[in-house]
């Protein structure tokens, strides 16, 4: 055979999994931001509803991280752990309680999580049933959409009936054109148990005050659960 020939077939084949691999990406600030899927973790979101599945859950795989607000109970496995997890005999019933999000790889080289969060702001408020139409389209739920909301901006959630991962709904809102941003939640652990989010979707406060998700100041740090930081969302094990 042609070495041209098998040259040029070999960097096909090369460019071809470097686009597979780079085929997920998110919008920040208007810019397309790519990410590289982390196969090696997965992400076990599991409604507040269904605590009998989380227990039964979490006591049988080892986790990496964990994280708990008022809607989900969430916390990182491996590949190993998560395919020794649907080898068991309950995982048939419980999967329907689930929902598995992914982990990816930033541009750094930083692992990222994506959470069943994502925010969208309005181009004006009345376009509130607009958005509510693709929450209805999307199973989506909206969040947080009280007095003490920021301006335009709505936080919604991936529900078990929602066929499309928040990244993917994320994306396609913001490719719609009907609004001015559409970003996923996108998470990273350090090490003093802080999740840097990435997008805005609570009063980043250069300050020490603190905030709940709703963006509601409270008079202290909560004693469980998710609160806001000086920008950060941070979290109190409650488990």
């Amino acid at each position: 055979m042609n070495k041209k020939y098998l040259l040029t077939v070999l960097l096909f084949i090369m460019c071809s999994i470097h686009a597979i691999a780079q085929t997920d990406y998110f919008y920040y600030n208007g810019n397309k931001i790519p990410l590289t899927l982390n196969e090696n973790k997965i992400c076990v979101n599991i409604p507040k509803e269904y605590d009998s599945t989380y227990k039964r859950i979490r006591a049988n795989v080892q986790t990496k991280d964990t994280l708990t607000d008022e809607n989900f109970d969430t916390f990182i496995v491996t590949r190993s752990e998560y395919e020794k997890l649907t080898s068991q005999d309950f995982w048939a019933e419980d999967a329907k309680y689930v929902i598995l999000t992914s982990s990816y790889f930033k541009e750094n080289n930083k692992e990222v999580f994506l959470t069943p969060y994502l925010s969208v702001k309005l181009k004006k408020e009345e376009d509130k049933d607009l958005l509510a139409s693709y929450a209805e389209k999307y199973k989506l739920r909206i969040f947080g959409d009280g007095p003490y909301r920021i301006p335009l901006w709505y936080s919604l959630y991936v529900t078990l009936d929602s066929k499309k991962s928040p990244l993917d709904c994320a994306n396609e809102l913001y490719e719609s054109g009907d609004f001015t941003h559409s970003q996923p939640d996108i998470v990273s652990f350090g090490n003093d148990n802080t999740i840097v989010q990435n997008i805005i979707t609570a009063k980043a406060d250069a300050s020490s005050e603190v905030y709940d998700l709703q963006g509601r100041k409270l008079t202290s740090k909560p004693a469980k659960g998710i609160y806001i930081q000086q920008g950060k969302k941070k979290f109190v094990e409650s488990r």
